[in-house]
């Protein structure tokens, strides 16, 4: 079974932290901006809040999200290498994981048809009250409605 390698693990989650960093920094100007609104008598365009935080913010959020896609899929199987067999390469623990998902659920699909087949096959047969014509089981000595014998 093909694992995925340190470096791929270390790339994924070293691009989850630039864009939680890049979030948190293109969210914060909004904040500042809201705090410096609150304060009406030391607003000004003098003032404003740093822009550049949202730029900085954007730039990791875009650079964390390709490599944290990179991490997860592998250099060919992210498109920046085109290599079809290096892509199969890459992409083999998710496709195996794929296929086993797949097994599971086909394996549950024949579960269910099993059930539904012996249900079908199952044959019930009722008798009818010669009184009040109510259908009763076959194996029934008096009518479960008028309480007359069958």
């Amino acid at each position: 079974m093909s694992r995925i390698s340190n470096n791929r693990k270390a790339a994924y989650y070293v691009g989850i932290a630039m864009i939680v960093i890049g979030i948190v920094l293109f969210l914060s100007v909004f904040v500042v901006a809201f705090g410096m609104m609150s304060d009406k008598n030391d607003f000004s365009m003098n003032r404003m809040p740093p822009f550049k935080n949202a730029v900085i913010g954007m730039i990791l959020m875009i650079a964390g999200s390709a490599i944290s896609n990179i991490g997860a899929k592998g250099a060919a199987g992210s498109g920046l290498i085109l290599d079809p067999d290096q892509a199969r390469e890459d992409l083999k623990p998710f496709n195996e994981a794929k296929g086993k998902m797949i097994n599971d659920l086909i394996g549950n699909i024949d579960l269910v048809d099993k059930f539904v087949e012996t249900k079908e096959e199952k044959e019930i047969i009722k008798i009818k009250c010669r009184s009040c014509s109510c259908l009763n089981d076959e194996d029934a000595k008096f009518c479960k409605n008028c309480g007359q014998t069958i």
